[in-house]
C-alpha cells in the first residue's frame, strides 16, 4: 500500500495503512470515520464575541442633511472613501444612505441625483450602541442584510461599523 497513489490513513489500533476514505481499518476492523477528519477550528470565543463593539476599529461617518441632494452624498461617500453617508437631522440620526441604495434605487433615474437624500435614504436605520457585544453587531448584520451599521453612545453618532471593519477585526485577532 506505500506504493499507493492515493492518501493512506494510519489505524491508531494497530498501526495499518489504510486508503483515506475508508470506514474502517482492512486489518483490524477499528473505526477510522473520525480519524481523516480534519480538526475544527474556532475562530472567535465565546467571551471574543462578548466584546463591545467599540473594541473594533470603526470608520468616522460621513453625515449629510435630510436636505443635501444624493449628490452631495455620493460625493461625501467619495471623499470620505466609505459606502454610506448617516443622514443627521440635528442631533438625530435620520436615516442612512448606501452605495447599494444609489446603485439600485437613483442610478438610472435622470435627474434624480438633485433630488433631496430624505426621498431615498432608509428612514430611521437599525444601530449599535458602543457596548454592543460583537454578536450584536454580527447578527444586524447576517439577519438584516446590512453592510454599515451606525454606532452611538448615549444616543450620539460615534461612528459607523462595517462588515470590513468587523471581517478585519476577525482577521487581526485570530490572523494578525
Amino acid at each position: 500500500m506505500a506504493n499507493d497513489p492515493r492518501n493512506i490513513v494510519i489505524c491508531p489500533s494497530c498501526g495499518t495503512e489504510n486508503i483515506e476514505g475508508a470506514d474502517s481499518c482492512e486489518h483490524c476492523m477499528a473505526d477510522l470515520r473520525s480519524v481523516d477528519v480534519p480538526d475544527s477550528t474556532q475562530t472567535a470565543t465565546e467571551s471574543d464575541l462578548a466584546l463591545p463593539v467599540s473594541s473594533i476599529r470603526f470608520e468616522k461617518p460621513q453625515i449629510v442633511s435630510p436636505s443635501a441632494s444624493v449628490r452631495d452624498a455620493v460625493n461625501a461617500m467619495r471623499i470620505g472613501l466609505t459606502g454610506a453617508v448617516v443622514v443627521m437631522d440635528g442631533d438625530r440620526i435620520a436615516g442612512i444612505l448606501t452605495e447599494r441604495d444609489v446603485l439600485k434605487r437613483i442610478a438610472d433615474l435622470d435627474g434624480h441625483m438633485a433630488a433631496p437624500v430624505a426621498d431615498y435614504m432608509t428612514k430611521d436605520p437599525v444601530t449599535l450602541r458602543h457596548n454592543d457585544p460583537m454578536t450584536h453587531a454580527l447578527n444586524k448584520m447576517a439577519v438584516g442584510g446590512f453592510r454599515h451599521i451606525p454606532v452611538t453612545r448615549e444616543g450620539e453618532l460615534i461612528g459607523i461599523v462595517t462588515v470590513r471593519d468587523v471581517m478585519a477585526w476577525v482577521l487581526g485577532k485570530y490572523f494578525g
